[in-house]
């Protein structure tokens, strides 16, 4: 269980046609970009099934600042600005706070 404090992004971005594994790699490496101590506990990045060029990003942290702290970051920002020329469209983004956590990152 979550004491509230932890931090969740979801999000949907659409790639343009055939730049979907594209995107994914660029994800991947922003992700990583923020290095082991970045607060970031957990993250998914999923294709949908019904469409090809639909990614979705789930992501845990231990809280909003450090969330804020390393996308912000010049590692991270320098990958994050190679995204967007493989958008179809505005990504979606939403933020919230975990209210429950199961698994691993749980006992951290």
């Amino acid at each position: 269980m979550s004491d509230g404090n932890m931090f969740s992004v979801y999000g949907r971005m659409t790639a343009l046609p055939g730049r979907r594994d594209e995107l994914v790699a660029v994800l991947l490496e922003g992700l990583r970009a923020g290095g082991d101590d970045s607060g970031l506990l957990g993250y998914s990045v999923n294709t949908a099934f019904d469409d090809p060029d639909t990614i979705w990003l789930t992501q845990l942290w231990i809280d909003k600042q450090a969330h804020d702290a390393t996308t912000r970051s010049e590692p991270v920002a320098a990958v994050t600005r190679r995204g967007p020329p493989l958008l179809a469209r505005q990504p979606e983004g939403f933020y919230g706070h975990a209210v429950h956590v199961h698994g691993p990152t749980a006992a951290s």
